[in-house]
């Protein structure tokens, strides 16, 4: 085995257990959520939270899933890889939506965004951006060397 292909297995190695931590992370926030009283309502309210972030059912319900499709993408290589960018494009997305719902802050705002919330679904989107840059990187080397 050359030193190349040793490399490219060792580089591609850290990519399940970071979508594992991101997954349980997600996950984690969501049941929070929902095991936070008075969260049925809908609504632009900021007595709703778990710590700093805001949660509405719909919210929480996001969150839960998008930890639990983390956990499922962390069993294969591949399946990490697309969870990377279907993560960095849905919560590139919510930080957009997010920013303008938050700036202008209308009471029938299902997802009750706060700033931050829209700062973690920002961090989440670069991170799940460079995540898949540097896994697809990786993947390129292991095919060319």
């Amino acid at each position: 085995m050359s030193s190349a292909e040793i490399r490219s297995r060792r580089g591609a190695s850290w990519l399940r257990p970071v979508v594992a931590v991101a997954g349980l992370l997600y996950l984690a926030l969501g049941v929070a959520g929902f095991l936070t009283p008075e969260t049925t309502a809908v609504g632009d309210e900021t007595t709703r939270a778990v710590w700093i972030f805001s949660v509405t059912p719909l919210l929480n319900l996001v969150h839960a899933v998008v930890g639990v499709l983390g956990l499922l993408a962390a069993t294969r290589r591949t399946g990490s890889l697309i969870y990377c960018w279907v993560l960095f494009a849905g919560f590139a997305g919510m930080t957009a939506y997010g920013v303008l719902a938050t700036a202008f802050s209308t009471p029938e705002d299902p997802i009750n965004l706060n700033w931050a919330g829209n700062v973690l679904h920002g961090l989440t989107a670069l991170g799940a951006l460079a995540v898949g840059v540097f896994a697809a990187r990786a993947a390129n080397r292991k095919h060319t060397a």
